[in-house]
């Protein structure tokens, strides 16, 4: 299935919620985590930063915090990479299960 809008060609579409939907993409626990450990050592880092620019340097509480949060990044991307291939899986069954599809650029709806 070709994945872009028949109307305009744009590839920002999304699928329509049908009632009895069944297939839902299997979400790994190790995705969530990988997600929310990015977002928070990125926000470490960026504090860090902001530390030594603005004062005497980050605090050694703050720097060992954000190695802690690197290793914990690792280890889920890790995880995250064994769970990949059927993270695949279930989200090509979930997008090919779906049949009514809109675009999110011209409002355009068509059924597959």
């Amino acid at each position: 299935m070709q994945y872009r809008c028949p109307q305009c060609q744009s590839v920002k579409i999304m699928p329509v919620p049908q009632s009895g939907q069944a297939t839902r993409p299997d979400v790994p626990k190790s995705l969530v985590i990988l997600v929310f450990s990015i977002f928070l050592l990125l926000l470490l880092v960026i504090s860090s930063i902001v530390l030594w620019i603005f004062s005497n340097g980050a605090g050694t509480n703050l720097q060992v915090a954000t190695i802690i949060v690197f290793f914990i990044t690792l280890i889920a991307g890790f995880l995250f990479w064994r769970d990949l291939p059927s993270f695949k899986i279930s989200m090509q069954a979930f997008m090919q299960s779906q049949k009514i599809w809109k675009c999110r650029d011209c409002s355009h709806q068509w059924q597959r």
